[in-house]
């Protein structure tokens, strides 16, 4: 089964995950998947409002560049798709406010995962379906199957 490590604020996810099988370490060193999990600390400082995104992200891949992982998965909202569309385009960024800017920034340096022979998959979700989801995530953390290096999903 998964030794899992996870960064983000706790809750659902990890007690899931966890209650699923997958053994949380305490060490980097002793996991083989890893979870980052962002959130939104809705702080009036824009700085302080990435810490949960861009803060994170960062902190998570210090730790996972010296790591021996197989699997990453990157949990965010679809903050980096839900905002207003620049004129004449159908597809693409959309960042609803400076959470969506630290979001996308989480997608895109998650691809930092691949180059260190760690399977990525980045995962959309919506708040409200975060139970939802969990399935999904746990299937791909304990699959020995085949998959893309580099994934995004919205659900």
């Amino acid at each position: 089964m998964p030794r899992l490590f996870y960064f983000g604020k706790g809750g659902p996810v990890p007690d899931y995950l966890t209650q699923e099988g997958c053994t949380s370490v305490g060490r980097i060193q002793d996991a083989n998947v890893v979870v980052v999990e962002s959130f939104d600390n809705r702080s009036s400082n824009p700085s302080e409002r990435l810490a949960g995104t861009i803060g994170l992200m960062r902190e998570a891949l210090d730790e996972i560049e010296g790591a021996s992982l197989e699997r990453m998965v990157v949990i965010t909202d679809q903050s980096s798709t839900k905002g207003a569309m620049r004129k004449g385009a159908t597809t693409g960024v959309a960042l609803d406010d400076v959470h969506g800017l630290g979001s996308l920034t989480m997608e895109v340096l998650s691809r930092m995962g691949p180059k260190w022979g760690v399977k990525t998959k980045v995962y959309r979700i919506q708040p409200d379906q975060i139970q939802k989801s969990l399935p999904h995530i746990h299937a791909f953390l304990v699959s020995n199957e085949g998959s893309p290096d580099y994934e995004v999903v919205s659900l």
